[in-house]
């Protein structure tokens, strides 16, 4: 199909938009941009490496384990404990497929709580994700809640459910596919349900920590190299 009235090009690369390329039904953004939207959350920003939510996530563990009392974070805790629990069975790698996609985050969160991914790890993980958003010096701009939940879907889905496989009765080696599509959204917006409260009361704080800690790191580097 193409679009007449679609822009004359992608406001983000500048490519002639999908629909007027006849590769889609987007009159805003050119396939590529929309399939990067798909992928990672934004039509503009990748995914976050490991290595920028590296000093989040340390801070995060910190702070939860100087709060562990805090009610906000043992909500928060019971409450992703709760959603591993009654995601329902693990699903097989040929059947995950065909599901639709919150059915897909919930054979994710089954497949998590198979491989008995603590829901710590998750709240670390989630907020090591805002930190990185607030800290950002490109911000996701109108797609910040759609690529904060994203994002989330995806570090969390590392822990377990997107590189799990096995091998079948065939002797293949059979893996899940890669997290992608509305199935991250759905999977996204259950984690924020679960831990937008401690988000709200503590980022600031674990922030401050991270902060800390990325600052302490060079002297301390300086000192063992004096000696």
């Amino acid at each position: 199909m193409r679009g007449g009235d679609a822009l004359p090009m992608c406001p983000t690369c500048g490519s002639p938009p999908a629909a007027r390329a006849g590769e889609g039904l987007s009159q805003i953004y050119c396939r590529q941009c929309c399939q990067r939207a798909n992928r990672h959350g934004s039509h503009f920003k990748t995914t976050y490496p490991a290595a920028t939510l590296r000093p989040y996530r340390h801070a995060a563990q910190r702070f939860l384990r100087a709060h562990l009392l805090d009610t906000w974070i043992v909500h928060a805790l019971h409450a992703l404990a709760a959603l591993m629990d009654h995601a329902g069975p693990v699903e097989r790698v040929v059947d995950v497929y065909r599901l639709p996609p919150a059915d897909k985050a919930r054979a994710a969160l089954a497949r998590m709580r198979r491989r008995e991914v603590p829901p710590e790890r998750l709240l670390v993980n989630y907020l090591a994700v805002c930190c990185a958003i607030a800290t950002d010096p490109i911000s996701p701009g109108s797609e910040t809640a759609n690529y904060r939940r994203v994002q989330a879907a995806k570090v969390c889905a590392r822990t377990a459910a997107s590189n799990d496989g096995y091998y079948s009765d065939r002797l293949k080696n059979e893996r899940y596919a890669r997290s992608t599509g509305q199935a991250l959204v759905h999977l996204g917006r259950w984690l924020e349900e679960a831990c937008e409260h401690v988000e709200t009361a503590h980022l600031a704080a674990i922030l401050e920590l991270a902060r800390a800690g990325t600052t302490a790191a060079p002297s301390q580097r300086t000192d063992h190299t004096s000696e």
